[in-house]
C-alpha cells in the first residue's frame, strides 16, 4: 500500500523533488505526508526537509490574505453561501477556542498566549492542523499579517524537524508510517467533508425557516 502511494505520486509527477514539494503543498497532507513520501523515495533528509517546508509555508501568506476576502464574496451567491459560511464558522470557533484559551491570562500576556495557540496548532502535525488550517485561523484572530505568517511559518518549521527526525530515525519502518499517515489523512478529509455538510444542511434550513417567518411577517 504504502510502495503504491509512492509509485502514484512519482508517475504522477515524474520527478521525486517536484513531487515532494507539490505533495506539501496539499491541504491536509502538508509536511505529515511529503517527508514521509521523500524518506521512501530514498530522498536525503535534508533534501526533504527543504522541499516539504518550502511547499508547506508558501501557502501561509497567501491564506492569510485572501481567505476572508474569498469567503465574503462567496456569501454574494445564494448557492454558495450555507456551504461556506459552515466552513467559516469552523474555522471562527477554532479561533475563538484559542482566544479564549489566551484570554484566561493576564491582558499584557494575551497576545503571546494567542501567538503560543496558533505556533501550537500549527507545529505538532497531527490531523486537522497544519499550514492551511493554522493561516485559516490566524486569518479570523484579527492578528497583524506578518506577525501571524510569522507563527505559522514558525510553526510548520517545527513541524518539519518533527516529521524529519521521526522519518529519518525510523526509517526502517517508514511504510507503515507512511500507510498510518495517509490512513489518517483520509480520515481526516471524511470528517472534515462530513462535518462541513452537516453544518451547511443545518445552516440552509435556519435560512429557509428565517426567510419563511420574514415572509409570514410581512405579510401581517
Amino acid at each position: 500500500m504504502a510502495e503504491s502511494i509512492v509509485t502514484f505520486f512519482r508517475d504522477l509527477i515524474g520527478n521525486d523533488y517536484i513531487t515532494v514539494f507539490i505533495v506539501s503543498m496539499i491541504p491536509f497532507v502538508e509536511v505529515r505526508g511529503s517527508i514521509p513520501i521523500a524518506i521512501a523515495m530514498g530522498m536525503n533528509v535534508f533534501a526533504a526537509f527543504g522541499l516539504a517546508f518550502l511547499g508547506s509555508a508558501i501557502w501561509s501568506p497567501i491564506v492569510l490574505a485572501i481567505l476572508r476576502p474569498i469567503i465574503n464574496w462567496l456569501k454574494k451567491f445564494k448557492v454558495f453561501r450555507a456551504i461556506v459560511e459552515a466552513i467559516e464558522d469552523g474555522f471562527k470557533s477554532k479561533a475563538k477556542g484559542v482566544e479564549d484559551k489566551a484570554n484566561q491570562f493576564d491582558a499584557s500576556q494575551i497576545e503571546k498566549r494567542k501567538m503560543l495557540g496558533l505556533y501550537a496548532f500549527v507545529a505538532f502535525p497531527v490531523p486537522m492542523t497544519g499550514v492551511w488550517t493554522g493561516s485559516a485561523i490566524g486569518a479570523f484572530l484579527e492578528m497583524p499579517f506578518l506577525k501571524a505568517t510569522l507563527v505559522v511559518v514558525v510553526g510548520d518549521l517545527t513541524a518539519c524537524i518533527i516529521m524529519s527526525l521521526l522519518s529519518y530515525f525510523a526509517s526502517a519502518y517508514i511504510d507503515i508510517i507512511l500507510l498510518v499517515v495517509f490512513i489518517i489523512v483520509i480520515i481526516a478529509i471524511l470528517y472534515f467533508i462530513a462535518r462541513v455538510v452537516y453544518k451547511a444542511v443545518k445552516k440552509s434550513k435556519e435560512q429557509k425557516l428565517e426567510e419563511v417567518n420574514d415572509t409570514e411577517g410581512n405579510n401581517n
